[in-house]
């Protein structure tokens, strides 16, 4: 199975690379990461003081601090005198006919 006109190939010697080299990164020991839980942690408690602050009424108490005291008249607002009766009595037929001119959505 040898072909005799072709030229005899001579194998060359193929460098490998029998070397590798594997680099693993570590933080050493030290948990890192502590930087966004903290600022978790302070955005909810400032959300819970604004909260806080706004519910509990505690804006508005200024003016009883001060002794503010203001009396503003309501306008006088008259209503029309409007006289309904008590029962209203309709008369509907006893029955109903409807037409339709089309097929609708008859369900066969």
């Amino acid at each position: 199975m040898t072909d005799p006109d072709r030229e005899r190939e001579i194998p060359r010697e193929t460098v490998r690379d029998t070397e590798r080299t594997t680099i693993i990164q570590t933080d050493g020991g030290r948990d890192r990461g502590g930087g966004g839980v903290l600022l978790a942690v302070v955005l909810i408690l400032a959300l819970l003081a604004v909260l806080y602050f706004v519910f509990s009424g505690s804006f508005n108490r200024a003016a009883d601090e001060v002794g503010v005291n203001v009396n503003v008249e309501a306008p006088k607002v008259e209503m029309p005198s409007v006289d309904m009766p008590d029962k209203i009595e309709l008369k509907v037929p006893e029955e109903i006919d409807v037409t339709t001119d089309g097929g609708g959505n008859k369900a066969e």
